[in-house]
């Protein structure tokens, strides 16, 4: 999951009149900007997190900033803050997944680039990748999920490549109803009980978008 300073508890306290079960608890929009080397294979992605409006709450008050509530950080602030959400712990890999030819591609640790408040308050951050492996003239799919669902990711910002008037990129939403059908009989199976965050099925890739970015040689 995405690792801040402030407690995980205070988000379930905040949620606890919701069943147990319930997920997600953090909801984030999501986009890629993908760049390439001259033979017009991806070399580097980019990914924008922009965290939905509680959350956002959460973390400006959990690390005092905007203290006179216009929205606009200080570079001190800024510098202070960027790259707080790249501390992952264990079983997250920072959601990203890329495939060629259905096979996954290496990502390289992730490189804080930016990190903005929204008008509305809305934290985004953008942190860059190294792509390793990829062909060229072969389409990439992409796909940004947290395995456990404790995190929603929608692709739903821009999806974008670094001015190749060749590429096109489609987005395909999930299936939701087949995706909530895997997760009621993977919640049977274990009878229903889901102890804290320890034991929910991995459900998440089921519910996930997927981008797909076709470029021509």
């Amino acid at each position: 999951m995405v690792a801040t300073r402030f407690s995980l508890s205070v988000i379930l306290t905040l949620g606890s009149a919701l069943p147990l079960a319930a997920h997600p608890h953090i909801f984030v929009d999501a986009g890629l900007r993908v760049m390439h080397d001259g033979a017009g294979a991806v070399t580097t992605v980019e990914v924008t997190w922009r965290y939905d409006e509680l959350y956002s709450l959460l973390l400006v008050s959990d690390y005092g900033l905007d203290p006179d509530f216009d929205t606009i950080l200080t570079p001190d602030e800024t510098a202070a803050m960027l790259g707080f959400d790249l501390n992952w712990s264990a079983g997250f890999e920072g959601g990203l997944v890329l495939r060629q030819s259905g096979a996954a591609l290496q990502l390289g640790p992730p490189q804080p680039v930016s990190l903005t408040m929204h008008p509305n308050g809305q934290i985004e951050t953008t942190h860059r990748r190294a792509v390793l492996g990829a062909r060229p003239a072969t389409p990439l799919e992409a796909q940004i999920y947290d395995p456990e669902f404790y995190i929603a990711f929608e692709m739903i910002l821009d999806i974008s490549t670094d001015g190749n008037d060749g590429c096109t990129v489609a987005l395909e939403r999930p299936d939701l109803d087949a995706a909530y059908a895997v997760l009621d009989a993977a919640l049977s199976a274990i009878g229903g009980a889901v102890a804290a965050e320890d034991n929910f099925p991995p459900v998440g890739a089921y519910f996930a978008d997927r981008a797909v970015i076709a470029c021509r040689g």
